[in-house]
């Protein structure tokens, strides 16, 4: 078994290898031979992972780590740049989930963009976005960790705006990519002092010394603040979080993968694979659980006020990556990756499941169902789907129970796993335990509000009353991904606690039956007030949205994000812009421009009076060595003196 850890390279090169197939494929290749080979390609490195997480378990708990050396990148002395690969349970955990979850979206999107006429480019970039995470989780250092992590920005940024024929989709491409970049700055400057303080990228020498108390807290301190300023951005959380509603502007599949296997879950996975150096750090510990906490409990509000059927599902996310930052931050990282985990399943079914309503309200538009504009994304047009999608309406429905923390679903083991992690502390970390209680009140009830608003009552618009089931390759994986969100979360479930022993043997879960009975209350309370509000005798067709009408100017601020871009424009984007402006206008022109056309006419000017004495003419060539002559005469007598 040994053997196959020196094939786990295999785990990045087969996406890679379906991304270069597509790229040298002709522009004859059958759209449906693109994303056959896009799919083998996620689906042959989900096999290599589970190959290589067999090949781990079978050895003792205290044996498995493994690292792999492939090759030098470079040797600057003192930088030493390796590329390797470190298997031990956290990374083989977090490749099964990130290629299971990708595989599934690859096969989903064999359907759903179908007759695109950019669909290799789409292929291409979904295979690079999943070898580029893989990079990411599998490197044996941080430096080859942050390669990925400016991997998957730039994926993100192409696949975000993949139509960006569309004005708004290249805007929020670049929105994400700049707002990242903000964060990976601060990230960039942790790296670098960290290499300072250790003089090495890799992760086992940097932990041994911060285990031996090699490195003052302050320093810790620092670094751990700077590489927390990059999971800000990555994980979308405040204040970077900004970036993440508006990357619904990319096709479904890439807000699933994103949301559910990519990008976002990079951040939780770094604080987990830094642990060493947050532990030694109480005071990141600390900022990190209330970032977290705050996160869940603002974006959760905004979920609340949204109309479009995918951005809930995105500050579903904000709110759900505060849960797993907080946890990471308070020390829980089993309980962090197993939320990850689960999220994955449910978030993944989430999406695509709004991805299967919106494909099915679009073909219904398209061949006459509507007319006139018409947003297929807005909840306020659907209604009456589960009728027409008994298929979608199920599987949606058991995604978002196990989002609201219904048990014995996914999502209720892991979350309250987390809420364990937190009960009972005091300080911040009891302020942050009553957040995410909070948070799970609201995940509830913004989940039924869109359940109800999209799937019952009658059609709110012909679109809604044409719809058909979408087609069996979309379907299917929403029944696979149905399936992980009731069965994941037995696999940490007291009792069994498998994750645990995999991830931190001898520290099984705990489980605390008031806490739990808490956590199911207070979901249970959300779903009754979203059934309240939204039921169909509660609100009829034609009607204005309950809550909007209750709530008036204030749930005018939840659906405009609490006005935080707003605040970001008029803060930064329109200062830049106009310094920006004056640069390109005054400084460029009359400057830079100025200094390099001065100097060009300078010397434009000398050489016009050099040229007189370029004349041809014999006597003017005499008169300049007389003069040369003379000149050096003179210099001579004065230094003979």
């Amino acid at each position: 078994m040994d053997a196959l850890f020196g094939w786990s390279w295999l785990i990045i090169a087969f996406p890679l290898l379906g991304f270069l197939i597509n790229l040298v494929s002709t522009g004859q290749t059958r759209e449906r031979t693109v994303g056959i080979v896009a799919s083998a390609a996620a689906a042959a490195s989900f096999g290599a992972s589970a190959l290589v997480f067999a090949a781990l378990l079978a050895r003792p708990a205290e044996a498995r780590l493994v690292e792999i050396s492939l090759y030098r990148w470079a040797a600057v002395p003192p930088l030493a740049v390796e590329v390797g690969l470190r298997l031990d349970p956290l990374s083989t955990a977090m490749a099964l989930i990130v290629t299971l979850v990708g595989t599934l979206i690859h096969i989903y999107s064999i359907g759903y963009m179908a007759g695109d006429p950019h669909i290799r480019r789409f292929f291409m970039f979904l295979n690079l976005f999943l070898a580029s995470m893989l990079l990411l989780v599998l490197a044996d250092n941080f430096f080859l960790l942050f390669v990925g992590w400016e991997l998957v920005g730039l994926c993100s940024y192409l696949l975000i705006g993949f139509w960006f024929e569309v004005p708004y989709n290249a805007w929020a491409g670049r929105k994400a990519f700049i707002v990242n970049r903000i964060g990976d700055f601060g990230f960039t400057v942790g790296l670098l002092l960290l290499f300072w303080t250790f003089g090495t990228f890799r992760y086992g020498p940097v932990f041994e010394a911060v285990e031996r108390g090699a490195v003052e807290a302050g320093l810790l301190t620092l670094i751990t603040l700077l590489l927390f300023a990059g999971v800000t951005g990555k994980s979308a959380q405040i204040p970077l979080y900004v970036w993440l509603p508006d990357a619904m502007a990319g096709p479904t599949p890439v807000s699933a993968l994103i949301h559910a296997a990519t990008m976002v879950t990079a951040g939780v996975y770094l604080i987990a694979r830094a642990h060493p150096l947050f532990a030694a750090a109480p005071l990141t510990q600390g900022v990190v659980v209330m970032v977290g906490a705050a996160t869940a409990l603002w974006a959760a509000l905004i979920a609340a006020g949204q109309f479009d059927i995918k951005r809930v599902l995105a500050f579903s996310t904000i709110s759900q990556l505060g849960y797993m930052v907080a946890a990471a931050g308070a020390g829980a990282t089993t309980a962090a990756i197993f939320h990850l985990g689960t999220h994955a399943f449910f978030k993944a079914l989430l999406f695509l499941g709004a991805g299967s309503v919106i494909h099915a309200l679009e073909h219904a538009h398209h061949h006459g169902g509507g007319s006139g504009p018409f947003d297929p994304n807005d909840m306020r047009r659907m209604g009456g789907l589960a009728r027409r999608m008994p298929t979608t309406a199920w599987t949606y429905g058991i995604g978002a129970a196990a989002l609201a923390g219904i048990p014995p679903l996914a999502g209720f083991w892991s979350k309250d796993e987390i809420l364990n992690a937190l009960r009972g502390t005091a300080g911040w970390s009891a302020l942050a335990y009553g957040l995410l209680l909070a948070a799970a009140f609201l995940t509830a009830f913004y989940m039924t509000r869109q359940v109800w608003m999209v799937f019952a009552g009658a059609p709110r618009s012909p679109e809604a009353a044409h719809a058909e089931e979408s087609p069996a390759v979309m379907t299917a994986p929403l029944g696979i991904f149905a399936f992980f969100s009731i069965v994941a979360g037995w696999i940490n479930a007291p009792g069994l606690g498998l994750l645990a022993a995999w991830l931190e043997p001898g520290h099984p879960p705990a489980f605390h039956p008031e806490q739990a009975a808490l956590a199911t209350l207070i979901a249970l309370a959300g779903v009754g007030a979203g059934w309240a509000i939204y039921r169909p005798q509660a609100w009829p067709a034609g009607v204005e949205d309950p809550l909007q009408k209750a709530l008036g100017a204030f749930f005018t601020a939840l659906n405009r994000k609490l006005y935080v871009d707003e605040v970001y424009d008029a803060l930064f984007v329109r200062p830049f812009q106009g310094l920006a402006r004056a640069v390109a206008t005054v400084v460029e022109p009359y400057g830079i421009d100025g200094a390099v056309n001065g100097l060009a006419r300078l010397v434009g000017m000398a050489a016009a009076r050099a040229r007189r004495w370029s004349s041809g003419y014999v006597r003017q060539y005499g008169l300049s060595v007389l003069f040369g002559a003379v000149f050096l005469l003179l210099y001579v007598l004065l230094m003979l003196r």
